[in-house]
């Protein structure tokens, strides 16, 4: 009777049909092990992208809003010192200072040194006044055009004195870079009279340096702020410095965190006093026959992020960083006080719309996940095939050759 037996041929199907059943599960199993790893990273990226978008904002803001105070103080601490010490200058303190050349040298000497004074001045109890303005540059070609002044005209001096006739009139006297006189215009009657204006009342009857809100000038009908003092003598009166509400304008519109943020100051009552788009906040109103100006509500803006801003503050609780949406998307914002010597019940804002903080970090998230993913791609074919070879290696080493019965 011829035996049977069992060879190595006689098992290689099933031997091979074995090895790929093991090769397709091991496959398997690490294409879902990166496929679950990669979604892992994908979605912890996002998660952690959005906190981290939210704090670097905060700090970005918290930066900006330090930069923002620090320019605000080395605006005004000048024209505080220059006021002071100008309201104890003998030649500052008498009308006899518009025929006075050390009085205007002086008047010159502090616009030179400080370029953020548009304007120096003296206002009496008589009604005289005496003002020497800057006129120097693309932010005061209005004025120059108004006062038709020569062209290499760099001060423009206002002497307002009763006539003879009893009546107030004012006269221009234009000088070069030297302080020179180059041309002048006639004496015309004039309805201006400092005792009137904002700067004048609440500084004489004040012991200390005084800040005025937002108004508009006289001479030149473009909005600012004045620091004013008061002093005693046989013609009490008030010596002032302009600063020109444009070049706190102008210092906002350069602190952009990301293209659309923004930033502005306001008061507790929702009145804008300064912001970037300068032309905003100006609303003329005739008074005294004099231009003045309200500063506007937020509400008359008509902007809806300033607006939702204001409004995520609805609760008085005003100093902080709060999130708000604003038509489906979301800003963070950040109030903080403005020092009361440089503006009473003055908050500064800013506003940041948080994807433009987030698209950075999730082009950085994104092309990192590229390229992991362009490796895994390239490297995962040779890896298997390793494998896959290293487990063959071993199935075969521990199936016996053959079996014979």
């Amino acid at each position: 009777m011829k035996s049977g037996s069992l060879t190595d041929d006689d098992d290689e199907p099933v031997s091979r049909q074995r090895n790929w059943s093991t090769y397709l599960g091991v496959t398997g199993f690490l294409l879902v092990l990166v496929a679950v790893l990669a979604g892992g990273l994908i979605w912890y990226n996002a998660k952690k992208a959005s906190s981290f978008a939210v704090t670097a904002a905060e700090q970005l803001m918290q930066q900006t809003e330090d930069q923002i105070v620090d320019r605000i103080k080395l605006l005004y601490e000048p024209m505080f010192a220059v006021v002071g010490v100008g309201s104890l200058v003998p030649e500052f303190s008498t009308p006899a200072i518009k025929d006075d050349a050390e009085a205007r040298r002086l008047m010159l000497r502090g616009l030179r040194i400080y370029p953020q004074i548009l304007s120096l001045y003296v206002g009496f109890d008589s009604g005289d006044f005496l003002m020497v303005t800057h006129i120097a540059g693309a932010e005061t070609a209005s004025l120059r055009e108004k006062l038709r002044t020569p062209p290499n005209a760099e001060f423009a001096v206002e002497i307002v004195a009763g006539s003879s006739a009893g009546e107030q009139t004012a006269r221009w006297v234009f000088l070069d870079k030297g302080g020179s006189d180059i041309g002048s215009r006639e004496p015309e009657p004039t309805t201006f009279d400092p005792r009137k204006r904002p700067w004048y009342r609440p500084a004489q009857e004040s012991d200390v340096v005084e800040h005025t809100e937002l108004y508009v000038f006289s001479a030149s009908g473009t909005p600012g702020f004045t620091v004013s003092r008061g002093f005693k003598g046989a013609t009490p009166g008030v010596i002032g410095a302009d600063l020109a509400a444009s070049g706190l304008a102008d210092f906002l519109r350069e602190q952009r965190i990301t293209p659309n943020s923004v930033a502005f100051i306001f008061n507790k009552q929702d009145e804008i006093i300064a912001m970037p788009n300068l032309g905003q906040i100006v609303k003329p109103t005739p008074g005294n026959g004099e231009a003045t100006s309200v500063p506007p509500k937020v509400s008359e803006l008509h902007d809806p992020v300033i607006g939702g801003l204001v409004a995520a503050y609805a609760d008085h609780q005003m100093i902080g960083a709060r999130t708000y949406d604003v038509a489906g998307r979301t800003y963070i914002g950040q109030v903080a006080e403005v020092p009361p010597r440089y503006g009473r019940d003055q908050l500064l804002a800013i506003m940041v719309p948080i994807d433009e903080i987030e698209q950075p970090i999730l082009d950085i998230r994104n092309e990192t996940l590229l390229y992991s993913i362009a490796f895994l791609v390239f490297a995962l074919p040779l890896y298997v095939t390793l494998i896959v070879a290293w487990i063959d290696r071993r199935l075969r080493s521990s199936t016996p050759g053959s079996l014979v019965h």
